[in-house]
């Protein structure tokens, strides 16, 4: 354990913890599970993850020294892998069980049920979706033995909504690794890469294409971008169920050539200092990271205020709020963006400071970590104790 970390009780129990993610593709939340799992490693935590075999997180954890064991996660109502889950818990000696998804949750709470010993589920919700009003939705929100982390203070407000205790939830904003100069990606190698014009305005969203991600508003804010900076282009970095749609509003909008979309793009973080400006326009998000990673790369950021993105971007400060939905506005944002370099230039480095000294992937570590030694705590007081490996 390094010496920035508090000691532990004398008669508290050392976390021992398995992450459940069941996520198969690539995405910010994996992201941020592989992080967490590499912060905690660094401090000495003992923990395992289970996740699918060969998928991105299980790949790249077995790469950084991480214990990991595969299981197929089938439907919610499969009830071999909630026990497949509870003989790897039992057999750790783990005390907590860390959910990552929904379908984590769900799982988590069974396996939970099925350990031999004594423990606690956490799970992390990074998205700003209300909760279902069925019964089994509300219900699985309020069994005992759990407790949650939130992304965001939306989040929280989310699950408080839905009828989560306030005191079984804690804020813990996800956070992202520094970039070095040298990794961040040479700007004129990656405009070649991607085919943008040595003189050409480039803008950058980078997402998912899926309804929350709100691209469609970006898109239709084009005009009047391009109305105003002839030379400017919108590129969109992702994939997604909603291409076919976006494709087909690109062309109603007469915007083929100007509005490009490039698909998934390995390393998207390293590659954002090719561009003059990235665009966020989401109606909901938990937190936006991507939002941070922008920042840290000295690009200016024009978002849309969902969820838990006033919490990154303060209007004015270190970036552009504008209401979500809402393509005037964000088009108007953008060229105010573009039109006052100055005004922009000093955003860009508040905003550089501003996550480097409150969104840090350590600061996400060290805020978990407390999490699991309050729950663990509270247990050692009711007279739980933990069972070594």
């Amino acid at each position: 354990m390094n010496s920035d970390e508090p000691p532990s009780t004398v008669n508290q129990p050392a976390p021992r913890v398995v992450h459940l993610d069941d996520g198969r593709l690539w995405r910010g939340g994996q992201h941020q599970v592989w992080l967490l799992l590499g912060e905690l490693a660094r401090r000495g935590i003992a923990q395992m993850l289970v996740a699918h075999d060969g998928c991105p997180l299980t790949l790249r954890a077995r790469e950084a020294g991480i214990e990991v064991e595969t299981v197929h996660f089938r439907g919610e109502w499969d009830w071999r892998t909630p026990r497949r889950i509870a003989a790897l818990a039992d057999a750790f000696g783990a005390n907590l069980l860390h959910a990552h998804t929904s379908h984590a949750h769900t799982l988590g709470l069974r396996a939970l049920r099925q350990m031999r010993q004594r423990g606690m589920l956490v799970t992390t919700r990074r998205v700003d979706f209300a909760i279902r009003r069925n019964i089994l939705s509300r219900r699985k929100y309020k069994l005992p033995g759990q407790h949650f982390i939130a992304i965001s203070r939306a989040v929280r407000d989310v699950l408080v909504a839905g009828g989560v205790a306030p005191e079984r939830i804690d804020v813990v904003h996800s956070g992202v690794p520094p970039i070095a100069a040298e990794k961040l990606e040479p700007r004129a190698a990656v405009r070649a890469e991607l085919g943008l014009a040595s003189d050409e305005i480039a803008i950058v969203n980078i997402g998912a294409l899926t309804d929350h991600k709100g691209q469609r508003w970006l898109i239709e804010a084009g005009p009047e971008v391009f109305r105003a900076f002839p030379r400017a282009r919108i590129h969109i970095l992702g994939e997604g169920e909603l291409r076919p749609a976006l494709e087909q509003r690109i062309r109603e909008l007469n915007l083929r050539g100007r509005v490009i979309l490039h698909g998934h793009v390995e390393n998207a973080r390293l590659k954002l200092a090719a561009f003059d400006l990235f665009v966020s326009s989401s109606h909901l998000e938990g937190l936006g990271t991507v939002n941070l990673d922008a920042m840290l790369a000295g690009v200016p950021v024009v978002a849309a205020a969902a969820g838990g993105v006033p919490e990154i971007v303060e209007d004015g400060r270190t970036g552009r709020l504008v209401p979500a939905r809402d393509a005037g506005a964000l088009a108007r944002a953008i060229v105010e963006a573009l039109s006052n370099p100055a005004e922009t230039a000093a955003m860009i480095e508040r905003g550089r400071r501003h996550v480097e000294e409150h969104f840090s992937a350590a600061s996400m570590a060290a805020g978990t970590l407390a999490v699991y030694r309050k729950l663990l705590a509270a247990h050692a007081a009711a007279g739980f104790v933990a069972l070594g490996r």
